[in-house]
């Protein structure tokens, strides 16, 4: 088939109503079997509104979650606790009476993002208090961390990692932690 630019305009301008028509009509129906059903989760898990919209967390964001994934993209290695502290007080602190708080929100923000968000993780040695945090997406599927992540460990740290358990791993529940608008 050959058509002009007039009739290709219009063809286009036509089937762009009926697209936004038809979206908008399937949109209502899955409200109406949201609403019969009870569903507060759409199919990827986040969790939605009562109008069908995905939920938006409220409340002020850390700076300090940020902070962590941010150190621990630019070392590309597993960070303690205490290296992460260190690190903040010399960008963030100002003496040793910050040291308090930064540690407060370092602990709180590290938690939120490994219990809540699934965004990291820690690695630890039987038998061993300290531990390491490491990004989820650095754990393969048994939850062992890359053999050049180990072997720096091992030597820098002399630190055996144990495997992670991927099914304590939180999924996320809000669309901006799965990276989507």
């Amino acid at each position: 088939m050959n058509f002009n630019e007039a009739e290709t305009k219009e063809l286009a301008d036509f089937y762009n109503q009926e697209k936004i028509r038809i979206q908008a009509q399937l949109r209502h129906v899955e409200k109406i079997l949201r609403k019969i059903s009870g569903r507060t989760m759409d199919s990827s898990g986040v969790i939605l509104t009562k109008q069908g919209i995905k939920a938006k967390k409220r409340g002020p964001k850390s700076v300090w979650g940020k902070f962590i994934l941010e150190q621990l993209a630019i070392c590309k290695r597993p960070m303690s606790y205490k290296e992460l502290m260190e690190i903040a007080m010399k960008l963030h602190g100002g003496g040793n009476s910050n040291y308090q708080s930064i540690r407060a929100s370092i602990l709180n923000s590290a938690f939120r993002l490994r219990s809540i968000q699934g965004k990291v993780a820690t690695v630890h040695q039987e038998g061993k208090k300290e531990k390491f945090i490491v990004l989820v997406q650095w754990l393969d599927d048994k939850g062992m961390l890359p053999k050049e992540q180990q072997n720096w460990l091992k030597k820098e740290m002399n630190f055996f990692p144990s495997a992670v358990d991927l099914s304590e791993i939180p999924v996320p529940k809000y669309a901006e932690d799965l990276g989507q608008p």
